[in-house]
């Protein structure tokens, strides 16, 4: 079993209502009830930023930049959940690559978790994975639009010397002008 938890407490400031504890309890092992079954089905995000942090360890109360944390919070919710929906989209179940398709969203998913230091901004994290989702279907559809216009489009021929004087008899106005 792996126990982690976490106590928050905050000078006197904005931050201070989110001050709070935390607790998780992990059972891990071959007959754990929540299983990875295939590591390579996760996602994570790492970065080296100074939104929260103890310069002085004799005091304690951390150093705060919570519009920075915010920002921070999201673009790792972006990072993560888009290259995890990416894993597992274009993954089969036996491990070999997805030619079907089957797009993961936020609906493919029993549960997720959050960070929750606000109620807030867990609402607004998984509304922004549903907008996340629009996006790569966008995305997925502008690429697969310019596949069909490139399978539809003439191959290119190279222009001979001999060619190269009548190409402007190819853009000439239907009805040209009769010659004086």
């Amino acid at each position: 079993i792996v126990v982690a938890a976490d106590i928050a407490a905050y000078a006197k400031g904005p931050a201070r209502p989110t001050c709070g504890a935390g607790a998780v309890a992990v059972l891990v092992g071959r007959d754990a009830p929540l299983a990875m079954v295939d590591p390579s089905e996760r996602a994570t995000h790492a970065t080296h930023v100074w939104d929260f942090f103890k310069p002085d360890h004799t005091v304690e109360y951390p150093t705060v930049d919570g519009a920075l944390s915010q920002v921070c919070y999201y673009r790792a919710l972006e990072d993560v959940y888009n290259r995890f929906a990416d894993k597992l989209t274009n993954k089969k179940k036996d491990g070999t690559k997805n030619d079907q398709q089957k797009q993961f969203t936020a609906e493919s998913a029993d549960y997720f978790v959050f960070h929750a230091p606000y109620n807030k901004l867990v609402q607004k994290s998984y509304a922004r994975l549903y907008l996340l989702d629009a996006r790569r279907r966008y995305q997925r559809a502008k690429e697969q639009l310019l596949l069909k216009e490139s399978e539809h489009m003439p191959e290119a021929v190279p222009a001979s010397d001999d060619s190269a004087s009548d190409a402007s008899g190819d853009y000439a106005s239907p009805d040209p002008a009769p010659s004086p």
